[in-house]
């Protein structure tokens, strides 16, 4: 939900329909946000989801996976929403939701930012857009545009690195690389910009296959990452919701 509950009337009577019914795909800035703010491993609150076009392949020559937050099996309600009272419910990871949950309902088409048109809650008038803050929706659905550039460019490599390999790598491995991908190239770009200094030592033996893939992250790992619209994958009764390319929750 975005904004205030009271001004837009298509929330403020929420029953949590669009956290129980909309599949909510995360990009890597997403996860890293959640994991930090949330204090939580992404293997509690991400599920890996098989796709013909999804992102991040497990095994050389393997399917690929896109990655949605968790749905509870009895509710049927994402991770983190809290059952406030019957039929009401409100979202416990607020301050760190997924961008693409803080701009619903919002949609940018074209060059104008505008209420879609396939929300559960009600029809496209059921929010009043003299009370949103267009300019800031627009700069956060910009934003997640970015978000997902970023999240493609890390499972080329991540996939490359799989397929570099023999074996299949876990879930936690894709999770530990996702939490320190930045910090990784950061590290790699600042030794390439060195000049190598001559060295007498005999040259090492090449790191092992998997050497370049983090290990598996402690119980704390959760609070070492960092931290759409046109952008996210939502999906409500098995069918794609939103931009076709990247479309959002």
């Amino acid at each position: 939900m975005s904004g205030s509950g009271a001004n837009l009337a298509g929330c403020a009577s929420c029953k949590g329909r669009c956290c129980r019914e909309y599949t909510v795909n995360v990009t890597v800035a997403d996860i890293r946000k959640l994991a930090t703010g949330m204090a939580l491993h992404p293997r509690e609150f991400v599920a890996l989801k098989e796709k013909d076009d999804g992102d991040f392949r497990l095994r050389p020559g393997g399917p690929k996976f896109d990655l949605r937050l968790k749905h509870r099996p009895v509710t049927e309600g994402c991770v983190f929403l809290m059952e406030i009272a019957p039929g009401h419910a409100r979202c416990g990871a607020y301050a760190h939701r997924p961008r693409v949950c803080a701009n619903f309902p919002a949609a940018l088409i074209g060059n104008t930012v505008t209420i879609r048109s396939d929300t559960l809650c009600g029809g496209s008038d059921s929010w009043n857009l003299t009370a949103m803050d267009l300019p800031a929706l627009r700069a956060n659905i910009m934003r997640n545009k970015a978000a997902w550039r970023e999240h493609l460019r890390i499972a080329e490599q991540w996939n490359a690195r799989v397929e570099g390999g023999w074996r299949t790598r876990s879930e936690d491995e894709l999770f530990a690389f996702i939490l320190t991908a930045e910090q990784q190239d950061s590290a790699e770009r600042s030794a390439s910009s060195e000049p190598s200094a001559p060295s007498e030592q005999p040259e090492q033996p090449k790191p092992a296959e998997d050497a370049d893939i983090p290990g598996r992250p402690g119980e704390d790992a959760g609070q070492g990452g960092a931290a759409g619209e046109a952008a996210g994958t939502a999906v409500a009764g098995g069918q794609d919701v939103g931009d076709p390319a990247q479309t959002s929750a």
